[in-house]
């Protein structure tokens, strides 16, 4: 009997604001049918990472763990694309009025207007980091990543109405 291999993972822990480790995600470095290991618990009752984030500075928001290593600033991930109002990581922005730079992949960019406008909607400040040209946040180099997050732009509702238009598909059938 042969057996097979295990496949190789990095694992990224996280810790609570008590330095208690609250969640941790595992990924294959191999080829294997399971990317991404995950504990079974809620994403949203999660602050990844909460130990480092200081509430009264800037916090940068990025998709996943492997994304964080190139922030060197304030930071942590929503372990997805979704942020809204049942999210732990949600309440604790608009607690401490956190203004907030979301670094999302340029696939969802339709979801960064969604968080944006409901961040807004409770007074917080948002800048939206332009992430075209990457595949996401980790493809960049530190460099990159550093002079994209200086240059992001406050988010206005006029920045939503315009990524809705862009999604209107216009044009002749003739």
């Amino acid at each position: 009997m042969q057996l097979l291999p295990l496949p190789r993972r990095v694992i990224v822990p996280s810790f609570d604001d008590e330095g208690y480790l609250n969640y941790f995600t595992a990924r294959s470095i191999d080829e294997s049918p399971r990317k991404y290991m995950n504990p079974k618990v809620s994403r949203s009752e999660i602050i990844f990472n909460e130990i480092n984030i200081d509430w009264s500075k800037e916090l940068t928001l990025v998709e996943g763990p492997f994304d964080l290593f190139r922030c060197r600033q304030n930071a942590t991930c929503l372990l997805g694309s979704t942020l809204n109002e049942r999210h732990k990581l949600f309440s604790q922005i608009v607690r401490n009025c956190t203004p907030v730079v979301m670094a999302l992949d340029k696939d969802a960019e339709q979801k960064t207007q969604k968080i944006a406008s409901l961040l807004s909607s409770y007074d917080i400040q948002v800048r939206i980091m332009d992430t075209s040209g990457f595949e996401d946040v980790g493809d960049m180099s530190p460099d990159d990543f550093k002079k994209l997050h200086m240059s992001a732009p406050v988010w206005s509702s006029n920045d939503r109405l315009k990524s809705l238009i862009s999604t209107i598909k216009s044009g002749s059938l003739i």
